[in-house]
């Protein structure tokens, strides 16, 4: 099974952010780290598909996750894989 790719907004002082990478890398779940702190259009992009202006903001094939919910981590994790 081929897991579609994850992606996380993030900000260097988010400390969900942190654990929500910990917790995918315990998982050994590769993912894509964007840092909406230093980029203008990803900002705009987490806002638009999210409508959330708060990270972390984790997609997962379709799932869109605002916040650390590790329960929906695994559920989409499930579900795209």
């Amino acid at each position: 099974m081929l897991l579609k790719e994850v992606k996380i907004y993030t900000m260097p002082t988010c400390p969900h952010c942190k654990t929500a990478k910990e917790y995918l890398s315990q998982k050994g779940i590769n993912y894509k780290e964007v840092d909406v702190s230093q980029n203008r259009e990803a900002a705009q992009e987490m806002i638009q598909i999210s409508g959330a202006r708060s990270v972390p903001v984790i997609v997962i094939g379709d799932e869109v996750i605002v916040g650390f919910d590790s329960n929906r981590i695994d559920q989409a994790l499930i579900k795209n894989s």
